[in-house]
């Protein structure tokens, strides 16, 4: 705060440091910006090297016509992976019609896909075009197709062999131009081999097969995806914005998360409503979450096949020798180093019959 009269030196100082105060915001702005934009795609958050050779291959197949199969565990973020093709294609201004095949009943299905006309079955009081027919010049995504009826399958492959859709009820086919991207978390696969899935249709839509690494093998990218969930929440319920703990962290990024991303941001959505106060602790954090934590240190402790306590015991400490025996470079250091008398230092080197050869 500058306080009249001003003098010019004084004046010149306030306004450096305040032009230095700018360009360091700027600074920070642009570096936020820029880890953003190598930590995301589109909508897609990650910095791992999973998420980026995912990104690379998102990148490559979008500008090709090609149909794509999005294949990952729920929670994954197929669709958002959909979405990003969509964006970064040249049909991204075309209608994205998207379809959960596994939310439609049986008997509606049809009718949702291929459309119908008026009068072609009871209830049927007006035209109604399909999903595929609105995805015309666009693009169509259907999502967990595995769990399309084998009946529809064929006719799904009929309208993607012949590029046209004929209505329920009508009685010429037209003519349809659209990509097809698809997703599943089925293993395909085995379901064709059992008879619950149409080869040829797999065929037809594994064009080019696209992996969602699953959550526990993107290392590195739960804290940014916490953060972004977070932050997210927190403004849409005009609630102070939180953070959490380094130990909650740490329990968070060991945990499985077996519903993957959707379940993280469930988890986030539900500590920033519920949660009071900026910090977000080890206290606050589920108990499943901290059972499972628990038990996975537990397991790196003692595997499942056990352990030869003794054997362990003995591994450790010829390690431990070693270790001070070539940062000290003698015996009588690395007995200091370990807080141990000297005598117990060649002791135990006899012992174990480490010798100068092991330690250089």
């Amino acid at each position: 705060m500058l306080q009249a009269p001003i003098g010019f030196p004084e004046l010149r100082d306030h306004l450096l440091e305040a032009a230095q105060q700018h360009h360091k915001r700027l600074e920070a702005m642009q570096l936020r910006g820029e880890l953003a934009q190598r930590n995301s795609l589109c909508d897609m958050i990650g910095g791992s090297e999973s998420m980026q050779r995912l990104y690379q291959t998102i990148r490559r197949v979008a500008a090709s016509n090609s149909t794509v199969l999005l294949r990952g565990e729920s929670g994954t973020g197929k669709e958002l992976a959909a979405r990003a093709i969509v964006d970064l294609s040249p049909r991204r201004d075309q209608p994205f019609i998207s379809v959960n095949c596994a939310a439609l009943p049986e008997t509606l299905i049809e009718s949702e896909l291929f459309g119908h006309e008026k009068g072609a079955f009871t209830g049927a009081h007006s035209t109604h075009p399909g999903q595929i027919e609105l995805a015309d010049n666009g693009t169509l995504f259907l999502d967990e197709i595995g769990s399309l009826p084998l009946v529809l399958q064929s006719k799904l492959l009929r309208v993607l062999q012949e590029k046209m859709v004929q209505r329920i009820g009508a009685k010429t086919p037209r003519k349809i131009n659209f990509r097809l991207l698809a997703a599943t978390n089925d293993n395909l696969e085995q379901m064709v081999r059992q008879g619950q899935f149409r080869e040829d249709l797999f065929y037809r839509i594994c064009v080019i097969p696209v992996a969602l690494p699953p959550l526990r093998e993107r290392e590195g990218d739960i804290p940014l995806l916490l953060d972004h969930y977070l932050n997210r929440y927190c403004i849409a319920g005009n609630l102070p914005l939180k953070h959490f703990s380094p130990e909650a962290l740490q329990v968070l990024e060991s945990s499985a998360w077996p519903g993957n991303v959707r379940e993280l941001e469930n988890l986030a959505q539900r500590l920033a409503l519920m949660v009071d106060g900026e910090t977000i602790s080890m206290k606050h954090l589920p108990e499943k979450v901290l059972y499972e934590s628990t038990a996975n240190y537990d397991e790196i402790l003692v595997p499942p096949e056990g352990l030869d306590l003794e054997d362990e015991l003995t591994r450790i400490e010829v390690a431990y020798l070693l270790a001070a025996l070539r940062r000290a470079g003698g015996k009588t250091a690395a007995a200091a180093l370990l807080h141990i008398p000297v005598e117990k230092m060649k002791y135990l080197c006899r012992k174990h019959s480490i010798n100068g050869d092991q330690v250089k």
